[in-house]
C-alpha cells in the first residue's frame, strides 16, 4: 500500500532501509520521502516543514525546476512560517545548495542488500519472511492490511496463505500427506 514509507507493512520500514535512489535527473526521487541526499530523508531531517509543506509529493526535479533557493516556488506552506520555521528553511537550502541534477540521466534504485546483483525477488522474500517478522501462534499481525477493500482478494487470500505457511508447495503437500514421495 505505502510500500515506499513501510505503513502498515508487516516488516516495518523494509524498503527504505534497503533501497537507495542514486540520484540523476532528480525524476524518481520523491523531494521529502526518499533517502536521495543522505542516508535519511528530509522529512526526518525536517519534519516540522514537511508538515507545513504543501508540496509533500513532489520529487526532487519538479521542486528543483520550482527553485528551491530563497523566495523559490517551490516553498508553499500551509500558513505563514515563523522565525524559528525561517531558520529550519535556511538550513534546508543550505544542504540543497550543493545538489547538482544531470539532464541527460535517470534515476537509478539501488538494493542495497546486494548491489553487485542487484533486487531479486528471492532476497525480498527472505527479509520479509526471516526472523521474527510473525508469530504463528500469535494473530496475524497485519491482517487490517490484508483484508482492505482496495486490495484485490486474491492478493489478500495469497498473502494470507503465504504468511500462514499454507501454500500448496511440494514441502507443504508433503507434510500434510497429499503427495507421497518429496522426490
Amino acid at each position: 500500500m505505502n510500500i515506499r514509507d513501510g505503513v502498515g507493512s508487516v516488516g516495518g520500514a523494509w524498503f527504505p532501509e534497503n533501497v537507495r535512489i542514486k540520484l540523476d535527473n532528480g525524476s524518481q526521487a520523491l523531494f521529502w520521502m526518499d533517502r536521495w541526499l543522505d542516508e535519511v530523508p528530509l522529512q526526518v531531517w525536517f519534519p516540522h516543514l514537511f508538515d507545513l509543506s504543501e508540496n509533500k509529493w513532489l520529487t526532487v526535479a519538479q521542486m528543483f525546476d520550482l527553485g528551491w533557493d530563497e523566495g523559490g516556488e517551490a516553498w508553499k506552506w500551509r500558513r505563514r512560517l515563523w522565525a524559528w520555521e525561517e531558520e529550519l528553511l535556511v538550513e534546508c537550502r543550505l544542504i540543497l545548495l550543493t545538489v547538482v541534477l544531470q539532464v541527460s540521466g535517470n534515476d537509478v534504485w539501488m538494493w542495497l542488500r546486494d548491489p553487485s546483483v542487484g533486487y531479486a525477488v528471492r532476497g525480498a522474500y527472505r527479509i520479509l519472511t526471516s526472523g521474527t517478522l510473525i508469530s504463528h501462534d500469535a494473530p496475524l499481525v497485519s491482517a487490517d492490511l490484508l483484508w482492505r477493500k482496495n486490495i484485490p482478494l486474491k492478493v489478500s487470500v495469497f498473502a494470507w496463505r503465504l504468511f500462514r505457511n499454507r501454500l500448496p508447495t511440494k514441502a507443504n503437500l508433503f507434510c500434510r500427506g497429499v503427495i507421497h514421495n518429496e522426490a
